[in-house]
């Protein structure tokens, strides 16, 4: 499916002015804002992502325990 230039600026109008206006409160709101910002690069770019531009997130801390993988049994 492709879209028309005009469809393109415009959807991308709209994710910059969620973008602005949003604020995190969560980890449900970081995951939205992380999503529209790979939205953003890939309409407004050929479809890939640059490496590294979504680096600001890198650095935030998981909560809760990581799950054990060599604990799993199988049947």
């Amino acid at each position: 499916m492709s879209l028309s230039r005009i469809s393109i600026e415009v959807l991308s109008d709209l994710i910059q002015n969620r973008l602005a206006i949003m604020s995190i409160g969560d980890q449900d709101d970081l995951r939205t804002k992380i999503a529209l910002k790979r939205a953003l690069l890939e309409m407004q770019g050929d479809g890939q992502v640059p490496a590294g531009i979504l680096s600001e997130f890198s650095d935030i801390p998981r909560r809760g325990r990581r799950r054990k993988v060599g604990t799993v049994e199988t049947m």
